[in-house]
């Protein structure tokens, strides 16, 4: 945890380097705290790097447009510490300038591995979307169909952290995204799944629903879908599941069968 001390320190550190370093387009801001003596990992604190870089936003104030490629230099150049201060950074400035920040993240993720972009979601999109979701689930859904897979399965997993944390979204979102089953799924088909499994905990009336709506489906994709979500027993999936045990589809016989074994796995356990 940081002292009062040192958090004066390092304010003063990051004033001295805004005034004299930053306007001069030097972007090595490690001088601001490489001199704090703790390690973890034989690396300076996380804590440390999000402090300096709320105290970077603090007194930019509204020149924070001004340094766009201070940002940029921060993520593609200056390893973990840069993408900490990165992912701080757009935190505080994403919803005040949402069309200046969100295509800044987007660009910079085009070249994120899975961990990276999943980490900047949680920080940056998943706060946003908990507050304004009527301003930001457009976005969420326009990443679920990314051309970037480790961007449509970051914004499928932000949708089931999303929906544990707002439950009034699950209906909305969930329709959303059954619009996308007529398409090919691919590798998401398993996120798809997760998702359904998720609304099946925490609402099994809308899960129920799902079942209602697409339990006469014959699609393949559709089939297996709602087959591998099966995670409980409810008596209303086992008209569905004995019908697709008996399809002349390969597919479509094989999920059910599947869940005809878990339906009466989880029904014994109910017994």
């Amino acid at each position: 945890m940081l002292t009062i001390d040192w958090k004066e320190r390092l304010t003063l550190d990051t004033k001295d380097y805004l005034e004299n370093k930053l306007p001069n387009r030097d972007y090595d801001f490690e001088i601001i705290f490489i001199a704090y003596p703790e390690r973890v990992n034989g690396k300076i604190p996380s804590e440390v790097i999000s402090f300096i870089s709320t105290v970077i936003v603090q007194h930019l104030k509204r020149k924070h447009k001004d340094y766009i490629p201070f940002y940029k230099h921060l993520w593609q150049k200056k390893g973990d510490y840069g993408k900490i201060a990165f992912a701080t950074i757009m935190a505080k400035l994403a919803h005040k300038s949402p069309d200046i920040y969100l295509p800044l993240m987007e660009e910079m993720m085009q070249e994120a591995d899975a961990s990276q972009i999943n980490s900047l979601l949680d920080k940056v999109i998943l706060p946003l979307l908990r507050k304004y979701p009527d301003k930001y689930l457009h976005k969420l859904y326009e990443w679920t169909k990314s051309d970037n897979p480790d961007l449509s399965k970051a914004s499928l997993n932000l949708a089931i952290k999303l929906i544990k944390r707002r439950e009034d979204l699950l209906d909305q979102i969930s329709n959303h995204l059954q619009n996308q089953w007529v398409y090919p799924l691919g590798d998401l088909q398993g996120m798809h799944v997760q998702f359904l499994k998720t609304v099946a905990k925490l609402s099994p009336e809308s899960y129920l629903a799902v079942w209602k709506e697409f339990g006469i489906s014959r699609d393949p994709q559709i089939v297996e879908l709602l087959c591998a979500s099966i995670d409980n027993y409810f008596i209303e999936l086992e008209a569905p599941v004995d019908i697709w045990t008996k399809s002349g589809n390969a597919r479509v016989k094989k999920a059910g069968l599947s869940a005809k074994k878990m339906l009466n796995r989880k029904k014994g356990a109910k017994a």
